[in-house]
């Protein structure tokens, strides 16, 4: 099981790690990414790599 984190202070909104979210983990509240749906992470990070302000962070619990 894996628990995506999103630093709000650094997301700019931009929605690239909701687009390549193979899960539909996160969506755009006000402007920022959350994780609606952590319970669905698979771990494959690819929304680590397409964040520019490395804002996400996934831990496996």
């Amino acid at each position: 099981m894996f628990r995506p984190t999103v630093e709000q202070e650094k997301c700019t909104g931009c929605g690239e790690c909701v687009d390549i979210c193979p899960t539909e983990v996160f969506e755009l509240i006000d402007e920022k990414s959350v994780p609606v749906n952590e319970e669905e992470c698979l771990g494959c990070d690819s929304c680590i790599e397409v964040c520019e302000q490395e804002a996400i962070t996934v831990e496996e619990v």
